[in-house]
C-alpha cells in the first residue's frame, strides 16, 4: 500500500491588532483550528487588548511579529516614499532599530514572551536598510529564542503571466526578496521553505480559486500569508476590508477543508531544520 506524503504548509494571518474586524476574525479561526501562524502589529492602540485574547492560543500557533513602519504610528511613512528613501540609503536607521526594538518590546508585554518569528507589514523588513536592522536585531535578541523570518522570495513566478497580481509579485521580489534570502541562508537564519498568498485582493473572485494556486505554487514547510477579517464588522478606512471578509468566510468553510485534503496539504506550525 503506498502511503501519500501530505505537504505542510504554514498558514499565517497577518495584521492581527490593527483593528478590531481583524483581531475578532483571527480569533474565531483559532479556534476552529484553521491557522497555524499569526502576525501581529504591536503600533496599535489596542494591541494590549488584543494580545490577551492570544494567550489562549500560544501553544497552538506560532505568534509572530509584524514589523510595521507605514500605518498608524509617528514615523510611518507612506509605503512609495520608504521603499525609495530605503534604496537611496535616507533612512533614519537609528529610529527604525529603535522602533524594531520597542515593537519587540510591546510584542513581549503583551504575549509574555519573544516573538516565534518576524516579518514586516507590506513587506518592509526585506528592504534596503531595514534588512540589514532586521538581521542585526535578530542576532541580539531573537536567535536564542530560535525565532524564525519570514522569506517572500517566489522562484519561477518570472515565467507565470497568467497567475494573480503578477507585477504586485514583481515589485516584492524587486525590492530585495531574493537578497533577502540568500542573507537569511548566509546567517543560517531559519525561514520558510516558500511563499505565496498574493494576488489582487479582487472581490471578483472566489478566494477559493487563489488558495489552491497558492498551495500549488509551494514546498513541503512553505508559507501563505491571508488576510482575514470578519464580515460582521466592515471597516471603512481599510481598504480591503471585502477581501479580508471573502477571506474569512472561505476559511470557516467546509471546502477549505475539502481544498487542502485534495490537494494533499496539512496545516503546520514551523518545523525548524538542522
Amino acid at each position: 500500500m503506498i502511503s501519500i506524503q501530505m505537504k505542510r504548509v504554514i498558514l499565517c494571518a497577518d495584521d492581527y491588532g490593527q483593528n478590531s474586524a481583524i483581531s475578532q476574525a483571527i480569533i474565531e479561526l483559532l479556534q476552529k483550528n484553521r491557522l497555524t501562524a499569526v502576525s501581529c502589529m504591536t503600533t496599535s492602540q489596542t494591541w494590549h487588548t488584543a494580545a490577551q485574547s492570544l494567550m489562549p492560543f500560544k501553544s497552538q500557533a506560532d505568534i509572530g511579529l509584524h514589523f510595521n513602519l507605514t500605518e498608524d504610528m509617528k514615523i510611518a511613512q507612506p509605503l512609495p516614499a520608504l521603499i525609495v528613501k530605503a534604496f537611496l540609503r535616507q533612512l533614519d536607521t537609528r529610529a527604525i532599530e529603535a522602533e524594531l526594538n520597542h515593537q519587540i518590546d510591546s510584542f513581549v508585554n503583551g504575549i509574555g514572551r519573544l516573538p516565534d518569528f518576524i516579518d514586516g507589514h507590506q513587506h518592509i523588513h526585506q528592504l534596503p536598510q531595514i534588512r540589514d536592522i532586521v538581521l542585526a536585531v535578530y542576532e541580539k535578541r531573537l536567535r536564542p529564542h530560535r525565532s524564525y523570518i519570514r522569506s517572500t522570495h517566489m522562484p519561477q513566478f518570472y515565467l507565470k503571466y497568467a497567475e494573480p497580481a503578477y507585477f504586485k509579485k514583481i515589485i516584492i521580489e524587486l525590492c530585495g526578496a531574493y537578497t533577502f534570502r540568500q542573507q537569511l541562508d548566509e546567517y543560517h537564519i531559519p525561514h520558510n521553505t516558500s511563499f505565496s498568498g498574493v494576488y489582487d485582493f479582487s472581490p471578483d473572485k472566489p478566494y477559493g480559486d487563489f488558495f489552491v494556486q497558492f498551495l500549488n505554487q509551494l514546498k513541503n514547510g512553505g508559507l501563505i500569508m491571508c488576510h482575514p477579517g470578519s464580515p460582521a464588522e466592515i471597516i471603512a478606512s481599510d481598504k480591503i476590508s471585502a477581501a479580508r471578509a471573502n477571506e474569512f468566510n472561505y476559511f470557516a468553510s467546509d471546502k477549505f477543508l475539502e481544498d487542502c485534503k485534495r490537494e494533499q496539504v496539512e496545516l503546520a506550525r514551523f518545523q525548524y531544520r538542522h
